[in-house]
């Protein structure tokens, strides 16, 4: 018998109209908090929006506790992770909205499927220990990771909650005897026990996931709640039916009870990636067991949520401007453009001949206090450049943002700072096969910090040796070219920062840089120092003439 395709379950008469700027059109689906639903936003974009429970929100301490966990989750950010778009604590029915992911979760997969492969396993297991790598360095706890809250698409993994509403249950709970908390199969011991839990309790919850995706079972199941936490608490799990050994390894550190010695995210990372080797690229989470199909189901059903509204004043398209470039040498062709265009803006008007004599004009004051004046300019500009330049290099310098070419859902966004003290570190897009523009950091602070040095050799010119007057022609010329450079590479960044996405190296992404506080004062920097040169070299040059 042929499979039903896969649909979204309809709104009800009940369920609310519209959340926040959030326009709800299907059910996801309802857990112990709330009723989520799939709803686009004005710009068309899907977005998972969880609606909380009466009874919750009715809670006197709920409103603050919730909006302390939203202001938590928002600085979380990573591939793996999808992102919190907004939240309403204070609404008469409390909303969060997160990232809507196209695919199926873990859980679904293994249960319409089978357990998985052991490679298939640890590839998960490497996206997963990303996302808990950059959950962790926010300084968050999920608390909550199991198999329902990781979903799979075209680029790999997405963890989501981030353990918000966990959190937001327990603190109901304690004063609400008749509300129940969720199963404790994912639990780590010190949970189990009602320990304070930190980043160990993660890598256990890790584990216990893992353990599900290759058997299929619960590593610590039981016939109910009690016998769970017993047994988390007390037995190991039966690893007998894992035979890879690298993957029974990984379980049995993830496992074990005590936190210390559970291995932390980036070490995880490091062990998936040697076992993985080359199967870890563009295109892998695809070749998970049974993804292609149920993520291509989803897709179908999503465009046909857009496409069938029954709503026609608020119907979703997705916006695709027909002005906006889609490869990266179609945006620098319209750039030079621009650049040709404002140029011939720029250029002044040639004066029509007149046979008014002039008036005579004074002549240049001459000598050495007139130079003195000028070098004396020459250095306040320089040197305020340079204040510019150190504090740009202390604040965040530029964003890249990665969404995906087939759902226009953001994937990635990571954000590039300068350090001196390691000024080449690079930083990865978290994406498989796909590499951040990390060195347009590193070399718009180091070129400005060399035009400034280049705007110090260029007084050099009024030495009376030869030798050091090259020099300061040498000084001009690479400050001309780093200031062409520059233009074009500010142009770039500037036209991406007012909205324009071009097409990834990879054409399954289509990349946004964004100038941050720090690049904007990268660019003041670079107009300081360029303009100290010129106006110095345009002064001397008079002095010269009058002399």
């Amino acid at each position: 018998m042929p499979k039903a395709a896969f649909r979204f379950t309809a709104l009800q008469a009940q369920d609310p109209a519209e959340l926040g700027d959030f326009r709800p059109v299907a059910r996801l689906g309802e857990g112990g908090m709330g009723q989520v639903f799939i709803a686009f936003s004005p710009g068309g974009h899907p977005a998972a929006v969880k609606v909380i429970r009466p009874e919750f929100a009715r809670d006197a301490e709920f409103g603050e506790r919730f909006e302390r966990e939203v202001r938590a989750a928002q600085k979380v950010r990573g591939a793996h992770l999808a992102p919190l778009l907004d939240a309403d604590p204070h609404a008469e029915q409390p909303w969060l909205a997160t990232g809507f992911v196209a695919g199926p979760t873990l859980r679904d997969l293994v249960t319409e499927r089978g357990p998985l492969p052991a490679p298939q396993v640890l590839l998960l297991a490497w996206g997963i220990a990303h996302a808990l790598a950059d959950i962790h360095t926010a300084h968050v706890v999920h608390r909550d990771l199991k198999p329902g809250n990781i979903m799979l698409d075209e680029t790999g993994p997405k963890v989501i909650d981030f353990g918000i509403v966990k959190s937001l249950t327990q603190s109901v709970t304690y004063s609400s005897h008749s509300t129940r908390v969720g199963t404790p199969l994912y639990m780590s011991p010190e949970q189990a026990m009602g320990r304070a839990v930190g980043e160990p309790s993660d890598i256990f919850a890790l584990g216990s996931t893992l353990y599900f995706l290759a058997t299929g079972q619960e590593a610590f199941g039981a016939e109910n709640e009690w016998g769970v936490a017993h047994r988390i608490v007390a037995d190991d799990p039966d690893l007998s039916a894992i035979r890879s050994a690298p993957l029974r390894d990984l379980l049995t550190a993830c496992l074990d009870k005590e936190p210390a010695e559970r291995p932390p995210a980036p070490q995880i990372l490091g062990l998936c990636e040697r076992e993985l080797g080359d199967d870890l690229g563009p295109g892998a989470w695809m070749r998970v067991s049974g993804a292609r199909e149920a993520i291509q189901e989803r897709t179908a059903a999503l465009r046909t949520l857009a496409r069938h509204d029954d709503d026609p004043s608020s119907a979703v398209t997705v916006p695709r401007p027909r002005d906006v470039p889609k490869t990266r040498e179609a945006t620098e062709l319209r750039l030079r453009d621009a650049m040709k265009a404002r140029a011939a803006d720029l250029e002044p008007p040639v004066p029509a001949p007149t046979k008014v004599a002039k008036p005579p004009v004074p002549p240049e004051p001459k000598g050495p206090g007139r130079t003195g004046g000028v070098v004396a300019v020459h250095l306040f500009k320089l040197a305020l450049a340079a204040i510019v330049l150190f504090i740009a290099s202390a604040n965040p310098i530029m964003t890249e943002t990665w969404t995906s070419d087939s759902t226009g859902q953001q994937v990635s966004q990571v954000t590039g700072s300068f350090d001196w003290a390691d000024p080449w570190r690079s930083y990865a897009s978290g994406i498989p096969g796909v590499t951040s523009d990390w060195a347009v950091v590193p070399v718009g602070v180091l070129g400005t910090a060399v035009l400034i040095v280049c705007g110090l050799l260029y007084l050099l010119r009024l030495s009376s040796d030869s030798d050091y007057r090259a020099w300061s022609g040498v000084a001009a010329a690479g400050a001309a070219i780093w200031t062409v450079v520059l233009t074009l590479m500010g142009i770039f960044l500037i036209v991406m920062t007012l909205g324009v996405t071009i097409d990834d190296d990879n054409p399954a992404y289509d990349i946004r840089s964004v100038l941050e506080p720090g690049g904007w004062m990268v660019l003041l920097a670079n107009v300081l120092a360029a303009e100290a040169i010129w106006h110095t070299s345009n002064r001397l040059d008079a002095l010269s003439k009058a002399a």
